[in-house]
């Protein structure tokens, strides 16, 4: 007889269970597992002056920096702290101080043999963050006295020693205590400012698990660890597909440029201080690589679409600027530097905060902005304003000089209508003729915004798009001064002027070069490779042109996505504030000096540091090198002679290569490739 299974009420098959199952999802509704909380550790970093400092203004307020710690009978019993020095000592904080003790036994009203000693001590804290009311605290554990400073541990009565432990150490323990309250209070309110409407709930729940992490003692300073429990929220579904409208890309330009205010605001705030010239050099670093990569954002609609360019940046440029930064502002008045540490700790949250990865929501607004803008500058209301004028204080911080010369044309328009009778046809260019590979302008659009006819071929209107936002120029002509165009005129290619014009170019180009090459740093072969570079700059980038003339109209050259003008293709988005824009765009000789001057500066500052096989760069390749970074930055250096290493150059640098060359070989009929004849 077959055996059956048993039946009844807590047997089911799987099928069963698996119906069960079903139906209990369907009635309860399943959703995916929450995401697991993560502690973030937000470091609050003190320095050593700060911490003695705020150690004197607490525990040391008598004559001298000094602290009566006890006082008994008339003096019977009385210890005198003064001068303390803060530092480290392995993993815990030595506070070291004069001291002065008398301790006596009261009998019936008087001291009876009173013992004095005079000397040092040195005391050995453990520091912590103390929970509830935020104060950094001290634990004393171990002590020494010395008769001298530094010399051999002293040998003193045992009454002395009693009297110390019972009443230096709990002096200590109990007197001296850093609030960190208000960074906190700034930490708290900050951190909502980067994150959207949506998300305030959970963000107010991060905040209200606030609470002290490990405290270290570091050869920099004292640091402190707040910790909160963050959830982020689920993994990202698949994209959808990209659709940049305008006023995306608008919302997406103004959030930057504000974000580029920021910038030099922080830049700025190292004005005052005597920076070496590393500490220059990062912060020109900082902010051209933020800004060439912001061009090349914009040029891509695909990463664009799909990356928080500004919250990446931040946090980049703060993992730059922080050790600058800390280094001179925390040495700074003790007020000022309690301000600071809010900013700084608000900084390392954001950055704390981003390691979470995308999930988490970040989005720097304008308002998180100027609230970090207030406690760098103290102001109620930082200027956080993007103006193309020229800042001084900028150009001295990094190390850039006097401003250029601005003597000329710098005329606020987009196009100039020439006097009657006095301007003259362009030349032909020959047929399969060369375009300037990096500089075309075309004619006026019918549209309202300029270039936006012939970018508006670009697959889904990008550049069109792109143009829109970034030139916002009334398209009204307007005549120039008689001043103002005798000093333009000379500068426009005719068939008829084409030699002549010509030599004007190449002589001016030269005379700038010979300038800035002339002040010793260069030797000869150096110089006239400059010479050769400044002119196949010139040529790769405009092929010598300042100005065209289409229709009658003057005009300045523009590249492609509206970012850099004139003879030598300025960015006027990477030097903002360095230049003056006007000139640049109708300043021939202008935009000539300010090309150079860059040109100059990656030579100088990077090309001539670097060496290839153990010996410095041959003046060739130096200048290759160098054109590299003038079209993308100081971070092109390396990327150059990995291509060279690899013997594959890419694109520009066989054009430019083409130009080094002609230029050197003064074979100066190839410019009828883009000149015409």
């Amino acid at each position: 007889m077959k055996a059956t299974r048993p039946r009844g009420p807590f047997f089911v098959t799987w099928r069963g269970a698996l119906l069960v199952l079903s139906l209990a999802l369907l009635l309860t509704g399943w959703s995916a597992p929450a995401a697991q909380a993560e502690s973030v550790r937000v470091p609050v970093s003190l320095d050593y002056p700060l911490v003695r400092s705020l150690m004197v203004q607490r525990a040391f307020e008598g004559p001298g920096e000094s602290a009566v710690v006890v006082d008994e009978l008339d003096g019977c019993t009385r210890i005198v702290l003064s001068q303390p020095q803060v530092t480290p000592v392995m993993d815990r904080l030595s506070v070291a101080c004069r001291i002065k003790v008398r301790a006596g036994a009261p009998v019936m009203g008087k001291c009876v043999k009173p013992v004095e000693w005079e000397g040092y001590i040195q005391l050995f804290e453990r520091p912590y963050l103390e929970q509830g009311t935020w104060l950094l605290r001290l634990n004393t554990e171990d002590s020494k006295l010395y008769d001298r400073e530094q010399g051999p541990p002293a040998k003193v009565a045992q009454i002395i020693w009693d009297v110390i432990k019972t009443h230096v150490h709990a002096y200590l323990d109990n007197k001296v205590g850093v609030n960190l309250a208000p960074p906190v209070k700034d930490l708290k309110e900050f951190v909502p400012l980067i994150f959207p409407a949506q998300d305030q709930p959970r963000v107010a729940a991060w905040l209200g698990s606030l609470r002290p992490g490990q405290t270290r003692v570091t050869p920099a300073g004292l640091q402190a660890e707040l910790i909160m429990q963050v959830e982020p929220g689920p993994p990202a579904g698949p994209e959808a597909p990209l659709h940049i409208s305008q006023a995306d890309l608008e919302r997406f330009i103004s959030a930057w440029q504000q974000w580029d205010a920021f910038l030099v605001l922080q830049i700025n705030a190292m004005a005052r201080f005597s920076l070496t010239a590393g500490e220059r050099r990062v912060l020109l670093e900082t902010l051209l690589d933020t800004r060439y990569r912001f061009v090349r954002e914009l040029n891509d609609p695909e990463t664009l679409g799909r990356k928080d360019v500004v919250r990446e940046q931040f946090v980049a440029a703060w993992n730059r600027l922080a050790p600058v930064m800390r280094r001179h502002l925390e040495k700074e008045t003790e007020g000022a530097r309690l301000s600071y540490l809010a900013f700084f700790t608000a900084s390392d949250a954001l950055a704390a905060l981003d390691k979470l990865g995308p999930t988490l929501g970040l989005d720097i607004s304008r308002n998180g902005l100027i609230r970090l803008a207030r406690l760098l500058t103290a102001k109620d209301k930082p200027d956080l304003g993007y103006s193309y004028a020229v800042d001084s204080s900028l150009r001295r911080t990094l190390g850039l000089g006097p401003a250029l010369d601005e003597s000329g044309p710098a005329l606020n328009a987009e196009e100039l209508d020439a006097p009657p009778g006095d301007i003259e046809p362009e030349p032909a260019a020959p047929s399969g003729a060369e375009a300037p590979p990096a500089a075309t302008s075309p004619a006026k659009p019918s549209g309202p915004y300029p270039w936006s006819s012939r970018l508006s071929q670009a697959p889904g209107q990008w550049l069109a798009v792109l143009a829109n936002w970034l030139v916002v120029p009334a398209w009204a002509s307007v005549e120039p001064r008689p001043e103002d165009w005798a000093q333009i005129k000379p500068w426009l290619l005719s068939g008829n002027n084409r030699d002549v014009y010509l030599e004007r170019i190449k002589e001016a180009l030269r005379l700038a070069a010979h300038k800035l090459a002339g002040n010793g740093q260069l030797d000869a072969a150096q110089r006239q490779a400059f010479e050769n570079l400044v002119k196949a700059s010139a040529w790769q980038e405009s092929c010598f042109r300042q100005f065209i003339s289409p229709g009658g109209k003057i005009t300045f050259i523009r590249s492609s996505n509206n970012t850099s003008v004139g003879m030598m293709q300025v960015n006027e988005r990477v030097w903002r504030g360095l230049y003056n824009t006007s000139s640049l765009r109708w300043n021939a000789l202008y935009n000539i000096k300010a090309g150079t001057d860059i040109l100059h500066l990656y030579l100088t500052r990077y090309g001539l540091d670097r060496q290839v096989a153990g010996r410095p760069m041959a003046p060739d390749l130096l200048a290759q090198a160098v054109y590299a970074m003038y079209n993308g930055g100081p971070g092109q250096l390396d990327n150059f002679l990995k291509r060279q290493a690899r013997k594959s150059p890419s694109l520009h640098d066989r054009l430019f290569y083409d130009k080094y060359e002609w230029v050197r070989t003064e074979q100066w009929d190839k410019l009828q490739r883009c000149l015409g004849d």
